[in-house]
């Protein structure tokens, strides 16, 4: 699931990558607008000294998506999708392997100076998804949310190989995954992995989760065209035990909440025009304002942000924030930009972003350069004005 991004996708037993491999580049969604988001007063800022916090690693040789989820006591989990991982000792991507999902967790808030701990299974010369792939599907990350004092819940989309037709894979649902005790190291964790029903209308959760009460709320983006975003909520009990059929959907102010049966064929209503294939989605506290970000454009993108009195709407036109240097290159791939407000800024009121970065040359991330500069999330920082 990706905004303006070839996906990279490999046979999942591919033993490793060679120099010379050839690998498909997959195109998951096109980022379709109406217009180019209007200019921001206040640009966001490049912040390199964070970007360390995910290269110093021996093995994790880098990921796209970079979600992040709070876990309590200053811990983070970031999720990633497809994610190079050494299969020797020299930490190589020419020697590694491209698995659908890792995760990390981060201690403290600061990216400059937490620790950065990386997660998958298998072993050195064999590593495997941390979210184990399944014999006809495999999963890429989406949102999770720590519920009160209790287990951790993880939205995954589900993703099949569909060789020689249209990009090459098709995502085809969810699965929620369960972990029971989030405060226990990661390398114990054993995720309960529920697949769940796919809703009669274009709109899949779960790009981003907030909690409202005792639900969670959950963008629901469209995937065919323009990726309009939808609000579906979750009794929090419910989740906790990877059931979804308490789900109530946002069907405008005339209706309100109602189950999928009462929306008929037309589906929700959709909150968000272009929510982006990936995005954030949080409620500032100091302006009590709820802010969204995304890239906007395909290949060479910028960052934008939305931000709207409640959820519901309405929500703002986007604004450029930050275009990425990396949008200049000669064949660029920039997308996935998501706000991280758990984490320590530059700057007190600063909020953290990151967005991916890649080549539509897959030959580029092999490169001195390509290993150094691409496919390595990056950090920039910006301040929501007053």
């Amino acid at each position: 699931m990706m905004n303006a991004v070839w996906r990279m996708a490999l046979p999942p037993r591919a033993p490793r990558f060679r120099a010379h491999a050839v690998c498909l580049f997959f195109l998951a969604a096109l980022a379709t607008l109406s217009g180019a988001p209007a200019a921001g007063s206040e640009a966001a800022r490049q912040w390199p000294d964070a970007d360390q916090a995910f290269q110093g690693d021996a093995r994790w040789l880098g990921g796209d998506a970079a979600l992040s989820v709070p876990l309590g006591g200053d811990r983070t989990l970031w999720l990633f999708g497809d994610s190079f991982v050494a299969t020797s000792d020299r930490g190589r991507r020419s020697e590694s392997r491209m698995i659908r999902n890792s995760i990390a967790i981060q201690q403290g808030r600061d990216p400059r100076t937490a620790p950065v701990r990386f997660h998958w299974r298998g072993d050195d010369t064999s590593p495997a998804s941390f979210f184990p792939d399944r014999s006809d599907h495999w999963y890429w990350p989406g949102h999770g949310i720590r519920l009160r004092e209790g287990p951790l819940v993880i939205f995954l989309f589900t993703v099949i190989a569909t060789p020689g037709r249209d990009l090459g894979f098709a995502t085809v649902g969810n699965a929620i995954a369960v972990i029971d005790d989030p405060d226990a190291a990661a390398d114990t964790w054993q995720p309960r992995i529920y697949d769940i029903p796919t809703p009669g209308f274009d709109a899949l959760p779960a790009t981003a989760l907030l909690r409202d009460g005792e639900h969670i709320v959950a963008l629901a983006i469209r995937q065919e065209g323009t990726h309009a975003g939808a609000l579906v909520g979750y009794p929090a009990a419910q989740l906790a035990i990877g059931r979804v059929d308490g789900a109530e959907w946002w069907a405008g102010a005339a209706r309100g909440w109602v189950r999928e049966t009462a929306l008929g064929a037309e589906g929700p209503a959709f909150v968000i025009d272009d929510a982006g294939a990936e995005c954030s989605l949080h409620r500032d506290e100091h302006s009590a304002l709820f802010v969204h970000v995304a890239s906007y454009g395909f290949g060479a993108t910028t960052i934008g942000v939305r931000t709207a009195p409640a959820l519901t709407g309405p929500w703002s036109a986007p604004r450029t924030i930050y275009r990425p240097p990396e949008s200049d290159g000669p064949r660029p791939a920039v997308y996935a930009a998501k706000a991280h407000p758990q984490l320590a800024g530059p700057e007190a009121a600063d909020l953290v972003i990151t967005y991916a970065t890649n080549s539509f040359d897959f030959a580029d991330l092999f490169t001195p350069q390509g290993e150094r500069e691409l496919y390595w999330p990056r950090f920039v920082a910006w301040r929501l004005p007053e």
